[in-house]
């Protein structure tokens, strides 16, 4: 219990005793949104557009520059944990607070601008002279010491590399850390830049790449590393969501990119757009979100039903194409068993009851067996339902693009066990 303090009192430093799931994890995403000016822009598939004249805006709603001071007061509260990192983070947020200023400043020149336009009557007094003032300190000082974008990418960078070097004998944290990292790049880095600022990370070719096989194994390998700075369960559910992905882009290459060259098609944004969703749900599932739950629903359900016929269906192919012969010689040996009885023996009566007899081994044999298998596999009936509960709430926390697809692309996604999205054709646009 906390000593020293008054009653009502609460040191901030402790505001929070406990350290939520995900938290690690959320230090690497927010670091790559510092890191990277394009992710603090403001997300543009909110339907219909945010408003700043009618809206207070949501975090995502926010303009680059006050995007930027949200990010660095959210790493702030999740690096309170780590006071050994209190000296790198100073050099962000010394940046980050001189952008504030200006903000403020400007904030103020707009406030004042609009009380002279009003006139005297409508001026705010008391308490608001007092914030005036302070407003206007801030503005000075930031008018000393501008913001540089230059100097914030540098202290990131530090930062960086100091959390690597704390997280180096951590090797859950650092997967964790690691893990938002290269979420955060696999949603962003394929961006349609401008034309004239293409680069090789803003790529088709940069996407297939981050859904290849190399990359989702690094990725798989983080979700399972990072062990309990992870909600209970959730790195499963996202690693199968993953996989759902990298087989939607796998069949829908065509669709993205050109068959001549290693450009954009017109579908290509929604893609992307969708993908940048589909990263916030990521994010807000690793992070224990209340607002992005894993329980199944009743449709995620059913497609993962659907999954488990399609598998059980494979895996009985594969048994008859592989064991045909036998299948073969013991439906040969039957029937020849039978003829032999039809044939040599004279009466109905001595032909039913051998028939009978026939059956009754048969059947007795193909019990024994069957018991045998069954018990043999009692204990993978777990294990079953196990991955049916995993691929059931995978399917409920993966937002696939909503494109109209042809009869190959259906049979594709069939054949890979990963059902096509509802798109309702009055509603969403491609």
């Amino acid at each position: 219990m906390w000593v020293g303090a008054e009653i009502g009192e609460f040191p901030v430093n402790r505001h929070r005793a406990v350290q939520p799931p995900g938290a690690v994890f959320a230090i690497g995403w927010v670091m790559a949104e510092l890191f990277d000016p394009r992710r603090r822009e403001r997300v543009t598939v909110r339907q219909p557009p945010f408003d700043p004249a009618v809206q207070l805006p949501l975090a995502d709603d926010l303009a680059p520059d006050p995007k930027l001071v949200f990010l660095a007061a959210e790493l702030a509260e999740y690096l309170h944990w780590y006071p050994a990192l209190a000296g790198p983070l100073r050099l962000v947020t010394v940046q980050t607070n001189k952008r504030r200023a200006a903000i403020g400043a400007e904030n103020l020149a707009t406030g004042q601008a609009a009380e002279e336009a009003a006139g005297p009557a409508d001026a705010v007094v008391g308490g608001a002279g007092e914030t005036a003032g302070q407003e206007a300190d801030a503005a000075a000082a930031a008018a000393d010491t501008p913001f540089s974008e230059t100097e914030l990418l540098a202290a990131v960078v530090g930062l960086n590399q100091a959390i690597l070097d704390h997280f180096a004998d951590e090797p859950q944290r650092l997967s964790a850390y690691q893990l938002g990292l290269a979420l955060s790049d696999l949603v962003w880095l394929p961006f349609i830049a401008s034309p004239g600022k293409e680069s090789p990370a803003s790529r088709p070719s940069a996407l297939f790449g981050l859904f290849g096989r190399i990359s989702m194994t690094g990725l798989h390998t983080l979700l399972n590393g990072a062990g309990t700075q992870l909600p209970a369960g959730v790195a499963a559910i996202v690693s199968k969501s993953l996989d759902n992905w990298a087989d939607w882009i796998d069949a829908h290459s065509g669709r993205i990119k050109s068959a001549g060259a290693d450009t954009w098609m017109p579908e290509a944004d929604t893609v992307l757009r969708a993908l940048r969703v589909q990263g916030w749900v990521w994010r807000s599932a690793l992070v224990a979100d209340a607002e992005v739950t894993v329980q199944p629903s009743m449709g995620a359900w059913v497609e993962a039903a659907s999954a488990i016929t399609r598998a059980v269906a494979k895996v009985s192919a594969v048994i008859l194409r592989r064991f045909w012969p036998l299948v073969l010689i013991a439906l040969a040996a039957l029937a020849g068993l039978l003829t032999l009885v039809i044939v040599n023996l004279s009466g109905t009566s001595q032909v039913w009851a051998s028939l009978v007899t026939v059956a009754a081994v048969v059947g007795s044999s193909g019990w024994g067996l069957s018991s045998g298998v069954s018990s043999s596999l009692g204990g993978v009936g777990y294990e079953i339902w196990t991955a049916a509960k995993t691929d059931a709430a995978a399917w409920n926390i993966t937002w696939l693009p909503a494109l109209t697809a042809t009869r190959l692309e259906r049979a594709n996604m069939d054949r890979r066990g990963v059902p096509m999205p509802r798109v309702r054709k009055s509603l969403d646009t491609s």
